[in-house]
């Protein structure tokens, strides 16, 4: 057994713009697109768990 704690996620399709958005914002950042997506992740998480936003938002109803 590895002792690796990171697990893969399944593909996320996003538009192009937002791919090109998020290329520009890690290159300027000097970080792998991997790590801004990690951190907008986390993120997003921990505001929602916490529950400081209140309703999601980004969800349809």
């Amino acid at each position: 057994m590895t002792s690796d704690k990171t697990a893969m996620l399944p593909p996320v399709r996003v538009e192009a713009a937002l791919k090109e958005r998020l290329g520009r914002y890690a290159e300027s950042q000097e970080r792998a697109v991997s790590w801004v997506i990690r951190k907008a992740i986390e993120e997003y998480l921990n505001r929602h768990e916490e529950g400081s936003l209140g309703k999601d938002h980004d969800r349809q109803t």
